[in-house]
């Protein structure tokens, strides 16, 4: 650690963390956008293929919709959960580990 951060004052160190906040902030909203750009894009698409699909007499496609998801788990709460597959199963397909 340097000198220089020693000396930073409770205010300087909050600026800081305003500025890191703000700029991951702006980032997100940034990534969010591009998501509900693609999501148009990608209806608009599946339209366009399931139009072309009744017209040659092909199935039209379905949409998977899957999005990421997280489960926060307490430290606590971890050892009560196996390494079945079951488990691994219902966590790769975004279903809630509990039981």
């Amino acid at each position: 650690m340097e000198a220089a951060d020693v000396n930073k004052s409770f205010k300087d160190w909050l600026g800081e963390g305003e500025e890191l906040y703000n700029a991951t902030l702006a980032e997100f909203q940034q990534l969010e956008a591009q998501l509900v750009d693609l999501e148009q894009r990608l209806a608009a698409k599946k339209a366009e293929v399931n139009q072309i699909a009744g017209v040659i007499g092909k199935q039209p496609v379905e949409s998977t919709n899957r999005r990421m998801t997280a489960e926060i788990i307490d430290p606590g709460q971890g050892n009560n959960l196996s390494n079945s597959p079951a488990t691994i199963a219902r966590a790769l397909t975004g279903r809630g580990l509990g039981r």
